[in-house]
């Protein structure tokens, strides 16, 4: 299961990154050399246009959740990113 937080500036989001990386012993040596990969909200109709999504494991090796206060956390939402019909 997973939650997000969602950050204005990237450096916010990579230094919260690295840090996670920290806490959960990243690289591990077992082949795991990231927590997550930045992504942008790109819905410029969407409310939090521009924000940085960072995935929050709520269960399994990579939980943090705990990492948060919970009110800083959201369900993912659809709408993050518009689908680009296929041609």
């Amino acid at each position: 299961m997973m939650k997000y937080r969602l950050y204005s500036s990237r450096s916010g989001w990579t230094s919260r990154n690295s840090s996670l990386e920290e806490h959960l012993g990243i690289p591990d040596g077992k082949g795991t050399l990231r927590y997550a990969v930045i992504s942008e909200v790109e819905n410029s109709e969407n409310a939090d246009f521009g924000k940085f999504i960072m995935p929050v494991m709520t269960e399994g090796t990579w939980k943090c959740d705990d990492q948060f206060p919970a009110s800083d956390l959201v369900d993912f939402d659809p709408e993050w990113n518009p689908l680009v019909p296929p041609e």
